[in-house]
Protein backbone atom coordinates (compact mmCIF):
# COMPACT_ATOMS: atom_id res chain seq x y z
CA UNK A 1 0.00 0.00 0.00
CA UNK A 2 1.35 3.49 -0.80
CA UNK A 3 2.25 5.66 2.15
CA UNK A 4 -0.44 8.03 3.37
CA UNK A 5 0.12 11.73 4.03
CA UNK A 6 -2.58 13.21 6.27
CA UNK A 7 -2.72 17.00 6.57
CA UNK A 8 -4.11 19.36 9.13
CA UNK A 9 -6.04 22.15 7.38
CA UNK A 10 -5.89 25.61 9.01
CA UNK A 11 -2.36 26.98 8.97
CA UNK A 12 -0.89 23.91 7.28
CA UNK A 13 -2.65 24.11 3.91
CA UNK A 14 -4.35 27.50 4.24
CA UNK A 15 -2.97 30.91 5.24
CA UNK A 16 -5.43 31.28 8.11
CA UNK A 17 -3.65 33.42 10.74
CA UNK A 18 -5.24 36.72 9.68
CA UNK A 19 -8.63 35.05 9.25
CA UNK A 20 -8.44 33.59 12.76
CA UNK A 21 -7.42 36.93 14.26
CA UNK A 22 -10.29 38.74 12.57
CA UNK A 23 -12.76 36.10 13.75
CA UNK A 24 -11.46 36.30 17.31
CA UNK A 25 -11.93 40.09 17.34
CA UNK A 26 -15.64 39.46 16.67
CA UNK A 27 -16.19 36.34 18.76
CA UNK A 28 -13.85 36.90 21.70
CA UNK A 29 -15.80 39.66 23.48
CA UNK A 30 -19.06 37.70 23.45
CA UNK A 31 -17.22 34.74 25.01
CA UNK A 32 -15.67 36.87 27.77
CA UNK A 33 -12.12 36.60 26.41
CA UNK A 34 -9.40 39.16 26.95
CA UNK A 35 -8.73 41.54 24.03
CA UNK A 36 -6.07 40.24 21.66
CA UNK A 37 -3.65 42.37 19.65
CA UNK A 38 -1.65 41.13 16.67
CA UNK A 39 1.54 41.57 18.67
CA UNK A 40 0.11 39.41 21.46
CA UNK A 41 -0.92 36.78 18.93
CA UNK A 42 2.59 36.64 17.49
CA UNK A 43 4.05 36.43 21.00
CA UNK A 44 1.94 33.33 21.64
CA UNK A 45 3.15 31.46 18.53
CA UNK A 46 5.57 29.44 20.62
CA UNK A 47 2.90 28.34 23.09
CA UNK A 48 0.91 25.12 23.25
CA UNK A 49 -2.82 25.65 22.68
CA UNK A 50 -3.48 24.88 26.36
CA UNK A 51 -1.06 27.65 27.36
CA UNK A 52 -2.82 30.03 24.98
CA UNK A 53 -6.17 29.18 26.56
CA UNK A 54 -4.80 29.93 30.03
CA UNK A 55 -3.08 33.11 28.83
CA UNK A 56 -6.34 34.36 27.35
CA UNK A 57 -8.23 33.60 30.56
CA UNK A 58 -10.66 31.25 28.82
CA UNK A 59 -12.28 28.65 31.14
CA UNK A 60 -11.72 25.19 29.66
CA UNK A 61 -15.44 24.41 29.76
CA UNK A 62 -15.98 27.25 27.25
CA UNK A 63 -13.41 25.98 24.77
CA UNK A 64 -15.75 23.74 22.70
CA UNK A 65 -18.27 26.59 22.30
CA UNK A 66 -15.53 29.08 21.47
CA UNK A 67 -14.06 26.73 18.86
CA UNK A 68 -17.49 26.27 17.27
CA UNK A 69 -18.13 30.03 17.13
CA UNK A 70 -14.65 30.63 15.69
CA UNK A 71 -15.25 28.11 12.91
CA UNK A 72 -18.56 29.77 12.08
CA UNK A 73 -17.01 33.26 12.07
CA UNK A 74 -14.03 32.16 9.96
CA UNK A 75 -15.92 30.22 7.30
CA UNK A 76 -16.70 32.95 4.76
CA UNK A 77 -13.28 34.60 4.96
CA UNK A 78 -11.51 31.25 4.89
CA UNK A 79 -13.13 30.37 1.58
CA UNK A 80 -11.51 33.43 0.02
CA UNK A 81 -8.09 32.82 1.58
CA UNK A 82 -5.46 31.29 -0.75
CA UNK A 83 -3.61 28.08 0.02
CA UNK A 84 -0.06 28.30 1.34
CA UNK A 85 2.34 29.01 -1.53
CA UNK A 86 3.59 25.74 -2.99
CA UNK A 87 1.08 23.47 -1.26
CA UNK A 88 -1.03 22.63 -4.31
CA UNK A 89 2.05 21.72 -6.34
CA UNK A 90 3.40 19.52 -3.53
CA UNK A 91 0.08 17.69 -3.14
CA UNK A 92 -0.10 17.08 -6.88
CA UNK A 93 3.35 15.46 -6.87
CA UNK A 94 2.53 13.29 -3.84
CA UNK A 95 -0.64 12.04 -5.55
CA UNK A 96 1.24 11.44 -8.81
CA UNK A 97 3.77 9.34 -6.90
CA UNK A 98 0.95 7.09 -5.73
CA UNK A 99 0.68 8.27 -2.12
CA UNK A 100 -2.70 8.55 -0.44
CA UNK A 101 -3.31 12.18 0.53
CA UNK A 102 -6.06 13.37 2.85
CA UNK A 103 -7.12 15.98 5.39
CA UNK A 104 -8.05 15.75 9.07
CA UNK A 105 -9.54 19.03 10.27
CA UNK A 106 -11.49 20.62 13.11
CA UNK A 107 -13.48 22.42 10.40
CA UNK A 108 -16.68 20.92 9.07
CA UNK A 109 -16.09 18.36 6.33
CA UNK A 110 -18.38 20.22 3.90
CA UNK A 111 -16.36 23.41 4.41
CA UNK A 112 -13.08 21.64 3.65
CA UNK A 113 -14.55 20.00 0.55
CA UNK A 114 -15.88 23.35 -0.69
CA UNK A 115 -12.49 24.96 -0.12
CA UNK A 116 -10.73 22.14 -1.96
CA UNK A 117 -13.11 22.55 -4.91
CA UNK A 118 -12.63 26.33 -5.05
CA UNK A 119 -8.87 26.31 -4.81
CA UNK A 120 -7.92 23.22 -6.78
CA UNK A 121 -6.82 20.85 -4.01
CA UNK A 122 -7.28 17.75 -6.15
CA UNK A 123 -6.68 14.06 -5.63
CA UNK A 124 -7.70 13.94 -1.95
CA UNK A 125 -8.31 10.36 -0.88
CA UNK A 126 -10.28 11.32 2.22
CA UNK A 127 -11.46 14.36 4.16
CA UNK A 128 -12.36 14.03 7.84
CA UNK A 129 -13.90 17.06 9.55
CA UNK A 130 -15.14 17.99 13.00
CA UNK A 131 -12.05 16.94 14.98
CA UNK A 132 -12.30 18.47 18.47
CA UNK A 133 -9.76 21.18 19.29
CA UNK A 134 -8.02 19.22 22.05
CA UNK A 135 -8.80 15.70 20.81
CA UNK A 136 -6.81 15.33 17.60
CA UNK A 137 -5.37 12.05 18.94
CA UNK A 138 -8.83 10.43 19.11
CA UNK A 139 -9.75 11.70 15.66
CA UNK A 140 -6.49 10.35 14.22
CA UNK A 141 -7.08 6.93 15.77
CA UNK A 142 -10.57 6.80 14.27
CA UNK A 143 -9.15 7.80 10.89
CA UNK A 144 -6.63 4.94 10.94
CA UNK A 145 -9.38 2.45 11.75
CA UNK A 146 -11.83 3.80 9.20
CA UNK A 147 -9.32 3.95 6.36
CA UNK A 148 -7.61 0.70 7.44
CA UNK A 149 -4.25 2.40 7.62
CA UNK A 150 -1.22 1.00 9.43
CA UNK A 151 0.40 3.64 11.64
CA UNK A 152 3.80 2.95 10.09
CA UNK A 153 2.46 3.91 6.65
CA UNK A 154 1.18 7.32 7.72
CA UNK A 155 2.63 10.77 8.31
CA UNK A 156 0.58 13.50 9.93
CA UNK A 157 1.48 17.01 8.80
CA UNK A 158 0.48 19.90 11.05
CA UNK A 159 1.45 23.38 12.16
CA UNK A 160 0.91 23.06 15.93
CA UNK A 161 2.55 21.29 18.86
CA UNK A 162 -0.73 19.48 19.51
CA UNK A 163 -0.49 17.96 16.01
CA UNK A 164 2.94 16.56 16.85
CA UNK A 165 1.63 15.21 20.16
CA UNK A 166 -1.35 13.54 18.47
CA UNK A 167 0.91 11.86 15.91
CA UNK A 168 3.24 10.64 18.65
CA UNK A 169 0.37 9.22 20.73
CA UNK A 170 -1.00 7.26 17.77
CA UNK A 171 2.37 6.08 16.50
CA UNK A 172 2.43 7.83 13.14
CA UNK A 173 5.31 9.98 11.92
CA UNK A 174 5.03 13.65 12.88
CA UNK A 175 5.86 16.28 10.27
CA UNK A 176 5.69 19.86 11.56
CA UNK A 177 5.55 22.90 9.30
CA UNK A 178 6.97 26.26 10.34
CA UNK A 179 4.68 28.45 8.22
CA UNK A 180 1.52 28.06 10.33
CA UNK A 181 0.44 29.00 13.84
CA UNK A 182 3.19 27.67 16.12
CA UNK A 183 6.68 29.07 15.62
CA UNK A 184 9.47 26.85 14.26
CA UNK A 185 11.21 27.18 17.65
CA UNK A 186 8.13 25.98 19.53
CA UNK A 187 7.67 23.10 17.11
CA UNK A 188 11.33 22.09 17.39
CA UNK A 189 10.93 21.72 21.16
CA UNK A 190 8.19 19.17 20.49
CA UNK A 191 10.75 17.06 18.56
CA UNK A 192 8.80 16.12 15.41
CA UNK A 193 10.30 13.58 13.01
CA UNK A 194 10.66 16.34 10.43
CA UNK A 195 10.39 20.13 10.63
CA UNK A 196 9.77 21.80 7.27
CA UNK A 197 10.06 25.40 6.14
CA UNK A 198 8.44 25.11 2.70
CA UNK A 199 5.90 22.69 1.15
CA UNK A 200 8.44 21.55 -1.45
CA UNK A 201 10.40 19.91 1.37
CA UNK A 202 7.63 17.32 1.65
CA UNK A 203 8.88 15.90 -1.61
CA UNK A 204 12.41 15.47 -0.27
CA UNK A 205 11.47 13.22 2.65
CA UNK A 206 13.22 9.90 2.19
CA UNK A 207 10.51 7.97 4.01
CA UNK A 208 7.19 8.39 5.76
CA UNK A 209 8.21 6.61 8.94
CA UNK A 210 10.51 9.13 10.58
CA UNK A 211 13.73 7.39 9.56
Amino acid sequence: MPACCCFDFDGTLVKSMDVAFSAFERVGPEMGCKPLTRDALLAMRGMHVREVIREMGIPFYRVPRLAKRMRQAMRADLMETPPVDGVIEALEVLVARGHRVGILSSNARDSVLEYAERHGLKGLDFVVGGAALLKKESALRRLLRRERLAAGDVVYVGDEVRDVEAARAVGVAAVAVGWGYNSPEGLARAAPDHLLNHPRELLALTSFNGS
